[in-house]
Order: structure tokens, then C-alpha cells, then sequence
């Protein structure tokens, strides 16, 4: 399920860059015909370029978000909890070793 989401979370930011690519390419066009100046499109390349950069972390929020309510309702523990429980049973395992015998 986490590979499944890790693809598509991918998918959707290559989706992004190809459009971020394209608009570019876009904008290039306009100032090369004189539609645009090239201030403009510096501009409006910025602000596409913040806004497409906001919407990626807010997209990329959502999925992790969605994956931990999955994980949760499936009643999955997380690494942080199996590396306690690890450490604890470690500690308690030294706590009930029999001594080293001296020899």
C-alpha cells in the first residue's frame, strides 16, 4: 500500500515538473513573438513556480496524512514504536540474563 502511494505521490510531483517545463516554454514563446515582455515572464514564471511549489507541499501534506490515518486504522505500528519496544526488550533482556561465569 505504501509503494502504491509512494508512485503516485511521485507521479503527481513529475506531473508538476513537466508542467512546470511546459509553461515555461510557454512563457518563452510569448516574449520570443513579443507578446510578453521578458519582465513579465520572469514574473509570472516566479509567481507560477511559488504557487505550483505551495500546492506540492500542501499535495504532498494530504498523502502523508492519508497514509497515516490508513496506517492507524489498520492498526499498524510505526518504526518509532517498534524501535522502542526494541530497545525495551533489549534493556529487559539484560536485566534477566543469568551473570558470566567467571572461569
Amino acid at each position: 500500500m505504501l509503494v502504491l502511494l509512494r508512485k503516485l505521490l511521485l507521479a503527481g510531483l513529475g506531473t508538476l515538473d513537466l508542467t512546470e517545463e511546459k509553461a515555461r516554454a510557454i512563457f518563452n514563446d510569448l516574449v520570443a513573438r513579443g507578446e510578453l515582455s521578458e519582465k513579465d515572464a520572469r514574473e509570472l514564471i516566479t509567481t507560477w513556480t511559488k504557487r505550483a511549489g505551495e500546492q506540492q507541499a500542501k499535495l504532498q501534506e494530504r498523502i502523508e496524512q492519508g497514509v497515516r490515518t490508513a496506517l492507524d486504522a489498520a492498526g499498524l505500528a510505526r518504526r518509532a514504536e517498534l524501535d522502542a519496544l526494541a530497545a525495551r526488550v533489549t534493556e529487559l533482556e539484560k536485566q534477566t540474563a543469568p551473570p558470566a561465569a567467571s572461569e
